[in-house]
């Protein structure tokens, strides 16, 4: 298997997706200074058209990427040398530090040579004066504390190794066109080729070189892995080359994400292409590490899903170690993904038939194809693809329910806040009618008293009058017209009293009412409000109290919601756990011990504390965030693990002893203990004409043969 993947690996770039990824860098506040260099006006040898645009191009890459950039453009030996001891203290105080370099390259005896613009190499031995060491440039660089990056796009067809004399005669002192293979010495170091060691790279006819080109599209993606982009770059320039250049990295880095640009602080999410494009690149691979290299990088998703279930299948299918092993070690082979174990490889209608399905996301089709090839390999995966699919809908349909509930809360919100306003309006108006009303009642009232007062008086004046000029009987009547008139202005006046005492009393209570209505979102609201209700006299305010007590009912619903431990968060989180796996239970809102037990895995594995367990919408809302299982998955006795479900184990059971039903005759005991029923048996049977049947089969021989023929034989339980 081994030497299978070898050719595989190779072709990937090696060290790049097989290494495991370094720690994720902080990269937000990081210091990152990048040196580019370009040469391509060579003085004694033809010019090169690309080098110089590439380092253009390369520099201002990394200034939009936020690195600092020493850019040096057709530089000389001096000026190179300059260059490189300034970007040496630039880099001792950062955390990143990057060096492109474009232009001819050499190796000399096993010494690679960067060559400036005015170098004169007449003969091997002008080497150590009139080129760089490709060792201090990478040197230059180590004084960066994470992370160090060397890119060289110097590996063209070089026309100094044809004029240059070999004065040294040794096989050390070899001179090559391209460069030599460089392992870093330092930690957290990659060299990135143009080409593989030894070989030449093309300048290509464009404005960039293929290799630069690649470089420019996918080095500073925000959040790519540094491996999984220069793995995109092995695959573009050697589609672009026809195959004739291959991209190589020399070095290795830590566990972890490492990227040259930070993810921004809302993650885009790469585009599908993107995805599936890198999942293909891992899966030409297909070792655990690199799996994992994925996964570091596309943490969710789709393919990530299908990643995890790759490394699954990879630890199923790692081989026990042999027993029989002297030495007791244990040996393990790399499995490739979907790989058939041993003896039990799919025939070509099955390849076919899963050919068609492997990728669908048809779930029917996957459980046809399992339901026909059921002791298949191949129906394990679909198995776990048809469970990817299937909780994929299950929090399609999850969120979707909670959209519409969402939808519902606001709409009858908006319904009672529509509502509400309209009887406002109405209120507010027929509050406008009344006190216009009861102004215009209390003018009338007040000119019919004074019109009352002014008969009144005039009837007590014809009343004196009366007195002076007619009888008695006259002035008496005059005198009881004359009290009616003036207890009708009195009770006149009285009534416009009540309708100005009636009218204040509505504006103090429209004024509490106004105060009261204006805490929305106090606690105590709706009880104020409730006992306002109670006591409140003014008779057109009393629709607008009723609507705002239902407003703060609903409110203090909602508030109720969004408490620690209410109902509906504790429902909401019992659905969450129950899709991460970490809670088998159903969704009931009450926080009980089965629940409180799946909360404290849940923030264990994410290394939280689980002291003091509280439900809350920020522990719901990283629920869910998480995106396919997180709680281990736990089997019962019996069980195993088998991707995301438990199946029983196999048990091997001992074959039964067969038993053996005593004879009478054999059984000495028992023939002691009931001798005298078997003996009137015996007679019974005699005295007994035996059926014609039985007559035939006694008189047949034996099956057991040689031993008289007529021994009856007794079955022993065979």
């Amino acid at each position: 298997m081994i030497e299978r993947l070898g050719p595989i690996a190779a072709k990937i770039g090696g060290a790049i997706l097989a290494m495991v990824i370094s720690s994720g860098l902080a990269l937000a506040d990081a210091k990152r200074v990048a040196m580019v260099v370009g040469n391509s006006i060579y003085q004694s040898v033809p010019q090169l058209p690309n080098p110089s645009r590439d380092a253009s191009s390369v520099a201002k890459m990394f200034k939009d990427a936020g690195f600092d950039v020493t850019q040096v453009i057709n530089v000389g030996n001096l000026d190179f040398k300059r260059a490189i001891r300034k970007f040496e203290a630039e880099a001792d105080q950062a955390d990143i530090a990057v060096i492109y370099y474009a232009g001819h390259g050499i190796e000399i005896g096993g010494t690679n040579y960067l060559i400036p613009i005015d170098a004169r190499l007449a003969s091997d031995r002008d080497a150590e004066d009139e080129a760089i060491p490709l060792e201090r440039m990478v040197s230059s660089a180590d004084g960066a504390q994470r992370l160090r990056v060397i890119i060289l796009d110097a590996c063209r067809d070089n026309p100094f190794t044809v004029r240059m004399r070999r004065e040294r005669k040794v096989a050390s002192r070899a001179v090559n066109s391209g460069l030599g293979k460089v392992e870093p010495t330092s930690t957290d170091t990659l060299i990135a080729y143009a080409a593989k060691a030894g070989s030449t790279a093309e300048d290509g006819q464009g404005d960039h070189s293929p290799f630069t080109t690649a470089i420019l599209k996918n080095l500073t993606v925000p959040g790519l892995d540094i491996r999984l982009a220069f793995g995109r770059v092995r695959d573009e320039v050697m589609k672009a080359t026809g195959n004739k250049q291959e991209p190589f990295v020399y070095g290795s880095l830590g566990g972890g994400n490492v990227s040259l640009v930070p993810a921004p602080a809302v993650a885009q999410e790469a585009t599908a292409n993107d995805v599936k494009a890198d999942y293909d690149l891992v899966a030409k691979i297909g070792s655990r590490r690199a799996w994992e290299v994925f996964l570091n990088t596309y943490k969710t998703g789709f393919y990530a899903d299908l990643a995890r279930a790759q490394i699954a299948s990879l630890t199923d299918q790692v081989p026990k170690s042999d027993p029989s092993s002297a030495t007791g070690n244990v040996k393990t082979t790399a499995v490739e993904p979907g790989t058939p174990e041993p003896g039990r490889e799919p025939n070509s209608k099955e390849a076919l038939d899963w050919d068609r399905v492997k990728d669908s996301n048809d779930v029917s089709a996957l459980q046809k194809f399992i339901k026909r090839y059921p002791d298949s390999p191949l129906a394990i995966t679909a198995q776990s693809r048809v469970q990817l699919l299937e909780q994929i809908a299950r929090e399609r349909e999850e969120r979707a329910r909670a959209e519409r509930e969402a939808a519902a809360r606001a709409a009858e919100l908006a319904k009672l806040q529509a509502a509400q306003k309209k009887a406002e309006e109405i209120a507010t108006r027929k509050r406008e009618d009344e006190e216009r009303r009861a102004q215009k009642a209390e003018a009338e009232a007040k000119a019919k008293a004074e019109a009352a007062e002014r008969k009144a008086a005039e009837a007590k004046r014809k009343a004196e009058e009366a007195e002076n000029k007619k009888s008695a009987q006259e002035a008496a009547a005059l005198r009881a017209e004359s009290e009616r008139q003036a207890k009708q202005a009195e009770d006149e006046r009285r009534k416009a009293a009540e309708a100005a005492i009636q009218e204040t009393v509505c504006k103090d209570q429209q004024a509490k009412f106004d105060e009261l209505n204006a805490k929305n979102n106090e606690t105590a609201a709706l009880d104020d409000m409730k006992t306002f209700a109670k006591s409140i006299t003014c008779s057109r305010l009393q629709p607008m109290v009723a609507m705002a007590i239902d407003r703060l009912k609903l409110d203090a619903e909602k508030r109720a919601a969004a408490l620690p431990n209410s109902p509906q968060l504790v429902r909401s989180a019992q659905t969450e756990l129950a899709r991460i796996g970490c809670l088998s239970d159903k969704p009931n809102g009450v926080l009980g011990s089965e629940t409180k037990t799946a909360l404290g895995r849940y923030l264990s594995i994410k290394g939280q504390s689980s002291s003091d367990i509280s439900v809350t919408e920020a522990l719901v809302s990283d629920l869910s965030k998480q995106s396919g299982r997180v709680c281990p998955l736990e089997c019962k006795a019996g069980e195993i693990a088998k991707g995301d479900t438990c199946i029983a184990s196999e048990k091997r059971e001992e074959p039964k002893a067969a038993t053996r039903r005593p004879r009478d005759d054999d059984d000495e005991p028992v023939a002691r203990r009931k001798p005298a029923r078997r003996e009137a048996q015996q007679e019974r049977r005699q005295s007994r004409p035996e059926p014609r049947a039985r007559q035939q089969a006694s008189s047949r021989p034996s099956g057991g043969g040689g031993h008289g023929g007529g021994a009856a034989m007794i079955g022993v339980g065979f």
